[in-house]
């Protein structure tokens, strides 16, 4: 709900492991509606039943570190907007149902540490770009049709 804009002091935002449905709003990072949000450092989403598409304004919460989108039903690909969340050093889109490529963007998140995307449907090479997230201690990307180009 849109009254979620009035928790002032938000720092983090934790709605796992619910019974939740349905898609999630794209007003969760519009700054005319939900300005707040925008400071928000760290939101799990994680263990619920959202289906459709992430939403590509998730990019407009760039004072995110933690992203936790685990064990939905997500469709689609993952949004090149997560480009815009260079302070991440957590994301998880792993067991949803998303498609298409591994976003090269992924590369632009450097203080990545944690990165899962396991147990999805995304095809093609890995992309080269995660070879520059040097910060990295977690990497799953197992349970996809991806391909590593030059190992057969």
């Amino acid at each position: 709900p849109s009254e979620i804009g009035l928790l002032t002091e938000l720092d983090g935002l934790i709605l796992g492991n619910n019974a939740f449905t349905g898609s999630v709003p794209s007003e969760i990072g519009l700054l005319k509606k939900l300005k707040v949000l925008t400071e928000l450092t760290s939101l799990d989403l994680s263990r619920n039943d959202f289906t459709g598409s992430v939403p590509s304004e998730i990019g407009l919460l760039t004072e995110l570190y933690s992203l936790d989108l685990g064990s939905n039903a997500f469709t689609g690909s993952a949004p090149s907007e997560i480009r815009f969340l260079t302070g991440l050093d957590f994301l998880d889109l792993g067991s949803n149902n998303l498609t298409e490529s591994v976003p090269s963007e992924i590369g632009l998140l450097k203080k990545l540490k944690v990165l899962d995307l396991a147990s999805n449907a995304f095809t093609g090479s890995v992309p080269s770009e995660i070879g520059s997230l040097t910060k990295i201690t977690y990497l799953n990307l197992g349970n996809n049709g991806l391909v590593l180009d030059g190992i057969e």
